[in-house]
């Protein structure tokens, strides 16, 4: 008999709708369940309800920046655990610096390779089997 696994849970965080409705399709199609926010403040007031298995937030938001509500959600003990992968469109340096002082080391940069994505959701859920 085998083992099912069960389906991931992806909370993505972006403020631009055209993207979120992308990734939610192909996350869905790749059978992860997916709940939608649209910045960091609705991101972190959806994480304790949802309780993803990982995170996928933009950087740059209104209300709430990606990094801030990362800082948030790392401050929780119930969800610190819960990894991060963050996707902007930004290259400026000034973001990869705030990243590092977050204690962020990798950011994808949009336009993004859903293969890029999958990979990276493979490796941040391997050790929830």
């Amino acid at each position: 008999m085998t083992k099912e696994k069960r389906q991931r849970k992806i909370l993505l965080v972006d403020d631009e709708a055209g993207f979120t409705d992308l990734m939610r399709d192909l996350l869905q199609m790749d059978n992860y369940e997916v709940e939608v926010a649209n910045d960091g403040q609705e991101g972190l007031e959806k994480v304790q309800s949802f309780m993803p298995d990982v995170i996928i937030s933009d950087v740059v938001m209104p209300r709430l920046s990606g990094f801030e509500m990362f800082k948030r959600v790392k401050g929780i003990p119930e969800t610190s655990s819960i990894p991060f992968l963050f996707i902007t469109g930004f290259q400026d340096e000034r973001v990869l610096a705030e990243a590092r002082k977050v204690g962020v080391f990798g950011i994808l940069r949009k336009p993004i390779d859903i293969e890029q994505i999958e990979n990276r959701l493979k490796e941040l859920t391997k050790d929830q089997d």
